[in-house]
């Protein structure tokens, strides 16, 4: 009799077959291996096109920001640059993956600022005025016990009273200098080139090689008058670039509100401000430092500067020089530059002193600039500016050509402040603290 396919006997030694057989085990191996050795390749494959795709968005990227866009263009960086976002963002785990990412997110940052500037430009002025106006804010509040909303609004009211004023009587004043000297200087274009081809210095540099006399003279005379020829349209021109007077008059109208909100609620603006940044060891009391360097520098120089404009103007009327209000403007102006700003004021107001007046109104102006410049660096900056930012003098000039060089005159305003701030950084690196991105937002 058989036996019976489903007894134990039978089915143990179907198992004992099974079991014992080597060839079935190993190639269920080496089918999961080759199966998840495929799958390697597929996810390495699907990588590396994720980052082609995201490097060839990158390159697109870049060519749309440097291209101006057609008239019906759909394509923007911005598109582009979330394309590529949500193409790489899958691969952020890879350091070059998130490399690609924040010098990407980087560009696209400073492209949206440089596209929405003239919106941005009206609230940091407003923020850096707040800035220095927060000191008085908090010690009129501390000092007659009433809501922070009160010396804002104060403050706010003094603030437009000046502008207004400004606007009001110094603005005519100082556009009818500025038509007056640039008609006196095209009047006196002719007498210049025949005083220069008159002298014998011009004649002694063409004798030696180094110049040809008519073709300086020509162009001595060419640049004077394009340069007065701006004189009257320097307003106009800032006017144009601000956008439509609907849009100046909109502006005007909101710098006001803008201001007041700001002092008003200034502590929680700074704070949401400060908070945009990365923590330093977990803190941010580099932010703290640096804040702190720009508003000496900054309130003091502007301090300053006013008086300088008002000691310059003031002597300049009494001794009866002409455009006194423009030279004064001058030094004011140009005393947020240190050391240079100075000696360009010295020589513009000789030149026009000397050029629209006599010898003896050009020694005047050259005193008068001179007793200033000894007023400030025995007096005003020691004792308004006594908190120094820490430079040398040699790194000062440095940076203002630097900065010059890059940015105009924005940079020249810019450069002590900025480059203080670098070398607050520098010596934090130098001291082993690190900037913690991983702890963004800690408190």
């Amino acid at each position: 009799m058989a036996p019976d396919s489903s007894s134990p006997e039978s089915s143990e030694s179907s198992d004992s077959v099974v079991s014992l057989d080597p060839s079935d085990s190993s190639s269920s191996e080496s089918s999961s291996f080759a199966g998840s050795r495929l799958e390697r390749l597929r996810r390495v494959a699907f990588e590396a096109v994720l980052v082609a795709g995201g490097v060839v968005l990158f390159l697109v990227m870049l060519y749309e920001m440097h291209t101006p866009p057609p008239e019906n263009g759909f394509l923007s960086p911005a598109l582009v640059g979330l394309a590529g976002i949500v193409l790489l963002w899958p691969l952020r785990g890879h350091k070059a993956v998130r490399a690609l990412l924040l010098s990407g997110g980087l560009l696209l940052l400073l492209w949206t600022l440089d596209k929405v500037s003239r919106v941005l430009v009206p609230f940091a002025a407003v923020y850096l005025l707040a800035y220095l106006l927060n000191p008085l804010v908090e010690r009129l509040r501390e000092r007659y016990q009433v809501p922070r909303w009160l010396p804002s609004l104060v403050i706010t009211s003094l603030v437009v009273g000046v502008f207004v004023l400004f606007i009001l009587i110094l603005a005519p004043n100082i556009a009818n200098q500025a038509q007056a000297l640039s008609d006196r200087v095209l009047g006196t274009v002719q007498t210049l080139r025949t005083w220069l081809e008159a002298s014998t210095v011009l004649d002694t540099l063409e004798g030696a090689g180094l110049l040809q006399k008519q073709e300086v003279i020509a162009q001595l005379q060419a640049l004077i008058k394009e340069q007065a020829g701006r004189l009257p349209s320097a307003a106009e021109d800032l006017v144009a670039s601000l956008g439509s007077f609907l849009g100046v008059v909109t502006l005007l109208a909101l710098v006001p509100v803008i201001l007041f909100y700001t002092l008003k609620d200034y502590p929680t603006v700074q704070s949401g401000l400060v908070d945009l940044f990365p923590t330093a060891g977990g803190r941010r009391d580099y932010l703290v430092e640096a804040g702190s360097i720009v508003g000496r520098y900054f309130r003091g120089q502007l301090l300053i500067s006013t008086i300088a404009t008002i000691n310059v103007s003031a002597l300049l009327f009494l001794f009866d020089i002409p455009f006194w209000l423009l030279i004064g403007l001058l030094a004011g102006l140009l005393n947020l530059i240190p050391q240079i700003g100075a000696l360009i004021t010295m020589v513009v107001g000789a030149l026009v002193a000397l050029i629209l007046g006599s010898w003896v109104k050009a020694v005047t102006v050259i005193a008068v600039l001179l007793g200033e410049s000894l007023l400030e660096q025995s007096v005003l900056t020691p004792n308004i500016l006594s908190y120094q930012v820490g430079l040398h003098p040699l790194l000062v000039l440095f940076s203002l050509l630097v900065f010059g060089t890059l940015l105009g005159v924005f940079g020249l305003l810019i450069a002590v402040p900025v480059t203080a701030i670098l070398m607050t950084g520098y010596r934090a690196f130098r001291e082993e603290l690190t900037l913690d991105l991983s702890e963004y937002g800690a408190p």
